[in-house]
């Protein structure tokens, strides 16, 4: 989970971040004014993540634009299927098989249809909107298994003023949320949108249509291919520990600040965590309050292991004083340690007040190791 990625695009490249029409909890933290303590948790995850590219899956290797019919399955391995249909009217086309990656003229549209089939397709169109109206559904009930979500899609061929309109269903299609039309900057041919709130795939439909905005006029005014959507699954139960000591990075006020800990995901084990300052020292009170435990490159090893990264909240005390909430997070991205990553903020005792802020960054000095979690675990 929370896999990074990065596009070279043909044209400029805008990333979106949109609230998923869907509803989300809210985590507790020390700024709420209670400042209650959380009950124990863990959460040992792994994921994976696959990138639908609708162009290389369905006509790789062909420019098209082929006319799918009113509908088209389209199938990634083990990761199951997304059905992609028409409205009245319309087929599915796709089209830029034959093209890199990074193109933008890849991906699903649509064209109007004449008798049984599109076959013009310069009056009749190969995009979403390129030569009238339509609608293009795409639904992720056949992706596996339970629990997968859509992380964003990849839209394309977006010249200067055109936008795009999508609206989510969660039931199957039966109701749509309020459309969001999106107007990109300037030069953006390629958007990339990622809903902060990844989207469950069951009962999820995705409509796309011609966007009511943009200043293009004419016939061919928001016209765009949907190039791809990035999809995570749900693995097995991870369990780790990570270890460290020596390891040094910079707070927010230039102070160095130095660690030392051992954690475990399954929070079951002793707990340390030690973290300094000049005047100033934070330890763990036992046990820790939540902990999360992930794999996002897979790179963690020597030694083996099956996570690389490890985020939790704990209670501890701040010189001698208890009550001092931190939320913090480790990477280890292999040896030597020179990609290995910390984040951390510590509290004042009983308050929302800062003593300490370290923003992401890759540590100074040391290393992190995280290793299977024995004797919970063990090496296979």
């Amino acid at each position: 989970m929370h896999v990074p990625r990065t596009r070279s695009l043909v044209g400029a490249a805008l990333v979106l971040t949109v609230a998923a029409l869907a509803a989300c909890q809210q985590s507790d933290s020390p700024l709420a004014p209670s400042f209650a303590k959380k009950s124990g948790s863990v959460t040992t995850l792994s994921s994976t993540s696959a990138t639908w590219d609708f162009a290389q899956l369905l006509i790789g290797g062909t420019a098209g634009p082929v006319d799918e019919g009113s509908s088209v399955t389209i199938t990634n391995g083990s990761f199951g299927s997304i059905l992609a249909t028409s409205g009245s009217g319309q087929h599915v086309t796709v089209k830029g098989g034959d093209l890199a990656l990074t193109a933008s003229e890849r991906g699903l549209g649509l064209c109007q249809t004449s008798g049984a089939t599109c076959t013009d397709f310069a009056t009749q169109g190969d995009e979403v909107g390129d030569g009238g109206s339509g609608t293009l559904l795409l639904s992720f009930d056949g992706v596996l298994p339970s629990g997968s979500v859509v992380q964003g899609v990849s839209l394309g061929s977006l010249q200067d003023g055109e936008g795009f309109r999508y609206s989510i269903s969660t039931d199957d299609g039966g109701t749509f949320g309020t459309p969001v039309d999106v107007v990109p900057s300037t030069g953006s041919e390629v958007v990339d949108v990622t809903f902060s709130t990844p989207l469950a795939t069951s009962g999820l439909v995705i409509k796309f249509e011609k966007s009511q905005n943009g200043s293009d006029a004419g016939e061919l005014n928001n016209d765009y291919t949907v190039r791809s959507v990035t999809i995570s699954q749900p693995g097995p139960e991870l369990l780790g520990r990570m270890t460290g000591g020596g390891v040094k990075a910079t707070g927010s006020q230039g102070e160095v600040v130095t660690f030392g800990l051992t954690l475990h995901c399954d929070i079951l084990l002793s707990n340390n965590l030690e973290v300094n300052w000049k005047g100033h020292q934070w330890h763990l009170t036992k046990p820790i309050e939540t902990a999360t435990c992930t794999n996002q490159q897979n790179d963690a090893p020597p030694p083996a292991s099956p996570i690389d990264t490890f985020e939790g909240t704990a209670y501890g005390k701040l010189d001698g004083v208890t009550n001092s909430y931190a939320e913090f997070k480790f990477e280890d991205h292999g040896e030597p340690g020179t990609s290995d990553r910390v984040q951390i903020t510590i509290y004042q005792p009983g308050s929302s007040n800062v003593a300490l802020q370290i923003d992401d960054q890759t540590i100074n000095v040391g290393n992190w190791q995280m290793h299977y979690d024995q004797p919970h675990g063990s090496h296979p």
